[in-house]
């Protein structure tokens, strides 16, 4: 039907990370469709290395690759609205359909469901590589697409005139100009490239080179796609209410394009299929930039039984956009680069394990994509900023407290002792320890003198409740009291009130003298703040189970 064409990239050549992805995009595509029974013409990958590639397309070839990556169909979608038209007018559903259902208060009543036909997007090879028994994670990229990619109607054409029939303009359209100006500049719109559009500020116009930005067409099949959960606090009921904040696409910057590809088909297979709500568990996140970590993380998992291979033989990095649609417009909120440091990996999956509240394990994973190595950096704005009943109020945040505290005295236990329990040398007191320390004794002095409570004498009796109860109240009245003094208010407060018992553990160490000196530096006075507003979250109200834990006095 034509003559060959012949394209050869290397990744050192190509200008972005999205244009590395659609290299490796269009390796999986067409090893894809090597295997498809109705493949037609020629398009395949010639050769592959860890830094180029090689492909050969004839027309018919060329053709048919678009159509499989554009693939689309038409299906009915139900709502229960009748929708509108630009105009205001409705629209007449193809059906509709009257059912009962069960209201909140559990009565029976009946409910209109009206069916529209919609185009959705096929996927490709990712619909194959989805294990979930519900096929949520290829429903989680159509959504993507449809929302943010191709969010604005018109840039839907590839897929709607497919859905209809034989459409070939566009891969005509491209393949026109690799065969006449492979490396000449065309424009680039922002349907390919994020961030693009016509012209910039200074009217300069966006242009890419024509074989460059054929590969743009590819790079969506590579990007692992999240959902950052926003969280409205309803005070009257105690209770938050999650709401999706937008897409975060995390975009693979390609080191080794063949191994690449070797281990992304069972990166695929290997996702959960937990569903939360409509979406898959995997995908909700605390934060866009979580993305990032959590795919390499991932990757780092399946190469960790193999010799002598780490995420950053394979990636450069991520760079991960958070994008959300409203309206007829495609907002960006913010993008960033995350770097395949393996020590972060090792953090984040820790701290995504081991920590169960949602504002605390936000604030750690900031803390780590900043590079901040104390982990409560951050609390003071956190516990000052948000209502204390989802800080020193929520029974997770007061656990997570706990355990990083424990944590914090572990590490340095073991970095004392060379990770040796042997002959162990006694642990040197920290900043964490001694205002720990300091805080526990307060507590357990003033339920003692005021209320006349002692946990030795009243656990397991009717007044271990009422023990429990005081130790929160106490605790609770001066966090909020802490909270609202800065400076030399603090110091005052802190050293007429919660230094005012005696503190018999700290006259054995250098603790006073630690205090003493963080007290009159700014930015250590910060961090006893912060770490005594923790400490009384810590020693808050807690369950039995807990109480017993924290109670060796």
């Amino acid at each position: 039907m034509s003559d060959l064409l012949t394209l050869e990239y290397n990744l050192a050549e190509l200008p972005s990370s999205q244009h590395r992805a659609g290299l490796a995009g269009l390796v999986l595509m067409l090893r894809w469709l090597e295997k498809e029974p109705d493949k037609k013409g020629i398009c395949k990958v010639v050769n592959i290395d860890e830094t180029s590639a090689k492909f050969e397309f004839d027309q018919e070839g060329f053709r048919y690759l678009f159509d499989k990556a554009y693939a689309a169909s038409k299906e009915e979608v139900e709502t229960d609205k009748i929708r509108k038209n630009k105009s205001g007018e409705e629209v007449t559903p193809l059906r509709h359909e009257t059912r009962t259902v069960l209201d909140k208060r559990g009565n029976a009543k009946e409910k209109t469901v009206y069916f529209y036909p919609q185009v959705i997007p096929h996927g490709a090879f990712l619909v194959d590589f989805d294990r979930s028994p519900e096929g949520v994670w290829i429903k989680l990229w159509r959504n993507m697409i449809w929302s943010i990619l191709r969010g604005v109607p018109a840039t839907r054409r590839p897929y709607d005139e497919r859905s209809e029939g034989t459409f070939t303009e566009d891969a005509d359209k491209v393949w026109q100009d690799l065969v006449k100006k492979s490396h000449q500049s065309v424009d680039l719109p922002s349907t390919y490239f994020i961030g693009a559009q016509a012209n910039s500020a200074e009217n300069v116009p966006f242009k890419d080179i024509a074989r460059f930005q054929f590969l743009l067409h590819f790079w969506s099949f590579v990007t692992q796609v999240y959902v950052p959960i926003a969280w409205k606090f309803d005070r009257k009921s105690s209770s938050e209410k999650p709401q999706d904040n937008g897409y975060a696409l995390v975009i693979p910057d390609v080191a080794d394009i063949k191994t690449f590809c070797d281990e992304f088909p069972d990166l695929l297979r290997g996702r959960g299929s937990d569903i939360l709500g409509y979406r898959p568990k995997e995908c909700l996140i605390d934060l866009a930039a979580e993305a990032g970590l959590d795919m390499m993380h991932h990757i780092d998992e399946r190469l960790a039984g193999k010799a002598h291979q780490q995420v950053s033989d394979l990636l450069l990095g991520v760079d991960v956009v958070h994008l959300e649609k409203q309206g007829n417009n495609i907002r960006l909120w913010g993008n960033s680069r995350i770097d395949p440091i393996k020590r972060n990996l090792d953090e984040y999956a820790h701290v995504k394990g081991r920590n169960k509240n949602r504002l605390f394990r936000r604030q750690r994973l900031l803390n780590l994509l900043k590079g901040e190595h104390k982990w409560f950096a951050g609390f003071d704005s956190l516990l000052s900023k948000t209502d204390s009943d989802q800080t020193i109020g929520q029974s997770f945040f007061r656990n997570d407290v706990r355990t990083a505290f424990k944590e914090a005295e572990e590490i340095l236990g073991s970095i004392t002792n060379g990770g040796n329990n042997m002959d162990s040398q006694p642990i040197p007191k920290t900043m964490e320890s001694v205002i720990y320390d300091l805080v526990w004794t307060y507590i357990r002095e003033k339920l003692s003198n005021k209320y006349d409570l002692e946990w030795g004498k009243v656990k397991g009796t009717p007044q271990e409740r009422d023990y429990n109860e005081k130790k929160g109240k106490i605790a609770r009245e001066a966090f909020l009291a802490i909270r609202s003094r800065t400076d030399d208010d603090f110091i005052e407060y802190f050293a007429s009130t919660i230094c005012s018992y005696h503190q018999f553990q700290l006259k054995e160490s250098n603790g006073f003298e630690l205090i003493a000196q963080a007290l009159y530096d700014e930015e250590k006075r910060n961090q006893v703040r912060t770490l005594t507003m923790l400490a009384f979250s810590a020693n808050g109200y807690s369950p039995r189970s807990e109480q017993q834990g924290e109670s060796n006095e």
